[in-house]
């Protein structure tokens, strides 16, 4: 068993190549997150997985660039042999071009992020996190909207001065392997319910905002190696975070014979310093949280305990 720090490489020969050729144009999206490689603080997907009879968590890490969420633990259950259902999500193109790039274009926080305590000086990429079990309910709206209602806005309260806050939210686009997601991003406000989150985010993805941010992307990779590098280095160096989070919905990962249980983290950096995932796995709701080292004086185990507690007593509307 390893810890999280001596994370095992899957997909071992993808990731030789990709660290061999990070600029190679058959990464395309991916070329973003060698962008974040060349600067030195590369983005990395980790998992956890525990095997029935096992006593502790193994750890496993593949960059983002090769994969999203769902690719990498569809690969992850392939070479250590457990079965997980994967969700297939497959997303609409738009039908206004013009409305989805325009979505896109004109997306961006109603507030400047302004954490309590961050450190502005580190860029690293240690992260935080924990792992809580949050009872299912239903309701009309999405799982995202209610997780989001409570866990979002629990920690823009206990982390931030800011009663707004933007939250990046993966879309996957079609259902292959590979680094097919884009997002869309939200804004979520100190007195939204989970209706209001909900409808802004099926307002957002009705636009095709994710395929808004897509086409933004592509044009880069057309102009260039030295675009991307220049955009993404004027972000790295910036002291504003466009992002306070996100959060990501991996959908029913079924019942897995094999696994007691499964840790699947949200990447975090100094820019986008908090991450949500969620999914279902063997008839219970699984959420983690990671938080970048930036953000100083946090007790997650606490934050956690906090969070539990706050949404089993939370008054969703009717």
């Amino acid at each position: 068993m390893n810890s999280i720090s001596e994370a095992q490489i899957f997909d071992r020969i993808n990731v030789i190549e990709y660290k061999n050729d990070i600029w190679n144009k058959s990464y395309k999206e991916g070329l973003y997150f060698s962008a974040m490689e060349e600067l030195g603080k590369p983005i990395d997907i980790h998992m956890g997985i525990q095997k029935r009879g096992s006593s502790s968590l193994s750890w496993f890490t593949v960059p983002h660039a090769l994969h999203d969420g769902l690719s990498a633990l569809s690969v992850l259950s392939r070479e250590q042999n457990f079965d997980i259902n994967i969700p297939r999500i497959e997303s609409r193109k738009p039908r206004s071009w013009f409305r989805a790039l325009y979505s896109a274009i004109t997306s961006s926080p109603k507030e400047v992020h302004n954490f309590k305590d961050q450190d502005f000086n580190y860029r690293d990429s240690d992260f935080t996190h924990t792992s809580i079990k949050l009872k299912k309910y239903d309701a009309k709206v999405s799982s995202t909207a209610l997780l989001a209602t409570v866990v979002c806005k629990h920690l823009m309260n206990e982390l931030s001065h800011n009663s707004s806050s933007r939250w990046m939210v993966p879309v996957r686009l079609r259902d292959d392997n590979g680094l097919q997601a884009s997002y869309v991003g939200i804004n979520i406000e100190k007195e939204d319910n989970e209706l209001d989150i909900h409808y802004k985010l099926k307002e957002k993805l009705k636009n095709g905002e994710h395929w808004g941010f897509t086409l933004i992307s592509k044009i880069g990779l057309m102009i260039g190696k030295e675009c991307i590098l220049y955009l993404t280095k004027k972000n790295v160096l910036s002291s504003k975070t466009i992002w306070m989070g996100s959060i990501s919905n991996l959908g029913n990962l079924g019942v897995s014979r094999e696994l007691e249980d499964l840790i699947i983290l949200s990447p975090v950096r100094f820019h986008r310093p908090l991450g949500v995932a969620l999914y279902e796995l063997n008839g219970e709701q699984v959420v983690t949280i990671s938080i970048h080292k930036s953000i100083k004086k946090v007790d997650i185990d606490e934050i956690g305990k906090s969070i539990e507690h706050e949404y089993s007593t939370y008054q969703f509307s009717k």
